[in-house]
């Protein structure tokens, strides 16, 4: 999904870079990737970290103190040009859904339709959303009378402000919020290889192409989900949103 302007803070604009880094975040662990261009045209991780929540941090702002630590020890040996990252988050930060609109919505309707779903998802008022969507690539003929589907994320804007001031005071820009489906789902189709032998590979030697390498129905998502290798797919995915 490309962040469209109606994302209302769920992403942020961003230029193509040389590298990125991207961040899971779970209840108690945070997986970081950094990736960097090849002058081949790949892109192959150069940082895979896993880091694990002292035990003890009950609240989430507690977990979210201990997470503007580790990104500030990070960041203190980069230049500030290499220190942005785009994050994924689960279900319980980052709400997506899917839903039928007319044809004949245009592109204001249609934001507002999302924006009132969002919200309805979260129990918050419309403007208390920071939401994002994209029609899928097989509705956008937008034949007449025919309903579009579309895929939509959304945050709580106090929670997308939030990160922003994480971000900001441990010294990095960040890129783009996301659901962590929608992570796992590019790194899954950009991952360099055949997918069963690759993903049986160390994280820090795999390596991905701009555009997909699989037709998303090649994936058997299930087990990619259940499996151990789901948590570092879903950080290099947010990485990669940050290059592509």
């Amino acid at each position: 999904m490309q962040w469209s302007g109606w994302a209302k803070g769920l992403g942020l604009w961003r230029r193509q870079r040389a590298s990125a880094w991207g961040a899971m975040l779970d209840e108690q662990e945070i997986l970081l990737v950094a990736l960097s261009r090849q002058q081949t045209g790949g892109i192959r991780v150069v940082v895979f970290e896993h880091l694990h929540a002292p035990e003890g941090l009950v609240h989430l702002s507690e977990r979210d103190s201990w997470w503007v630590q580790n990104l500030r020890q990070l960041g203190a040996h980069l230049p500030s040009r290499r220190r942005s990252m785009a994050i994924a988050l689960g279900q319980g930060r980052c709400r997506e859904g899917v839903m039928d609109v007319q044809a004949a919505a245009d592109v204001w309707q249609l934001a507002a339709q999302v924006q009132l779903e969002a919200a309805s998802a979260w129990g918050v008022s419309p403007q208390a959303v920071g939401f994002d969507y994209q029609v899928k690539s097989e509705d956008e003929s937008m034949v007449e009378d025919r309903p579009r589907r579309v895929v939509w994320a959304a945050c709580q804007r106090p929670e997308l402000e939030q990160w922003r001031q994480h971000a900001r005071s441990a010294g990095w820009r960040l890129l783009a919020v996301e659901p962590q489906g929608q992570a796992l789902e590019r790194a899954a189709l950009c991952l360099r290889g055949d997918g069963g032998e690759r993903w049986a590979d160390s994280p820090q030697d795999w390596q991905f192409d701009p555009a997909p390498q699989r037709a998303r129905d090649d994936v058997d998502w299930t087990r990619l989900q259940a499996g151990p290798l789901c948590k570092p797919l879903v950080a290099c995915g947010a990485a990669l949103g940050g290059l592509l």
